[in-house]
């Protein structure tokens, strides 16, 4: 099953309206999020029931976004269908029910561009959230930033790092992504072109063996290559 519907955007991320699919089994989670994004920046909502619907919706329509929670969803069993979601070139953005330990870093694992925290969620966060994906930056709740580095503390903070060998520069633009920067700010950090700026961010992520930027920073704070401190 599948919803559709258009609506006015007073409010544009990026400089335009974004196409989003809306992954959300929980009704009342789901309506609010409608809600919200009528009034920021939403051309065009498609609300599906599962990962099926999404993918053949996909065979003809272009979406900029996913929001999906895990509701009703094992967190183990998602990586393969959102790397299928995320090769189409469509951002996700995650719904964490809470920072219950067992969930975190399950979900900091997933091929994914950015988390909120449905009893966190507000307008405000939402917007801000969509944005910080639309230009690249890693979304990230400064609770579940913290869970992440208590986690990452409780499992060793004097583990030795792996051979990585990254150079002088990606360290850099690591050290620069584990701030939050996105591409452009990194490149005006490292007085760089934006190209450049994002061809060492894709280094970086390769070389951690990391879909996106969330996971590149906690495998670099699980090994040591980056401090655990808030």
């Amino acid at each position: 099953m599948t919803d559709a519907y258009h609506a006015s955007v007073p409010e544009y991320i990026g400089g335009h309206a974004l196409d989003i699919a809306l992954l959300v089994p929980n009704e009342m989670a789901r309506f609010g999020l409608r809600t919200m994004l009528s009034t920021i920046s939403v051309r065009h909502l498609t609300e599906v029931d599962s990962f099926a619907s999404l993918t053949e919706q996909l065979a003809h329509v272009r979406f900029d976004m996913l929001i999906i929670s895990c509701t009703g969803h094992d967190v183990d069993q998602l990586h393969d269908p959102l790397r299928e979601i995320a090769s189409h070139g469509v951002k996700i953005l995650f719904l964490l029910e809470n920072t219950a330990q067992h969930l975190v870093l399950q979900a900091a694992s997933l091929p994914v561009d950015g988390f909120l925290i449905q009893s966190e969620l507000t307008r405000h966060a939402l917007a801000d959230a969509l944005r910080r994906i639309n230009d690249g930056e890693l979304s990230m709740p400064t609770a579940l930033a913290r869970e992440l580095l208590s986690q990452v503390r409780e499992r060793g903070s004097t583990k030795t790092p792996r051979p990585v060998s990254l150079t002088p520069r990606e360290q850099q633009v690591l050290t620069l992504v584990g701030d939050g920067l996105s591409n452009k700010q990194i490149a005006r950090r490292l007085a760089i072109s934006e190209h450049g700026a994002k061809r060492h961010v894709a280094n970086v992520l390769a070389k951690l063996n990391s879909p996106n930027r969330t996971l590149a920073v906690v495998t670099a704070l699980k090994e040591g290559l980056l401090p655990a401190h808030t």
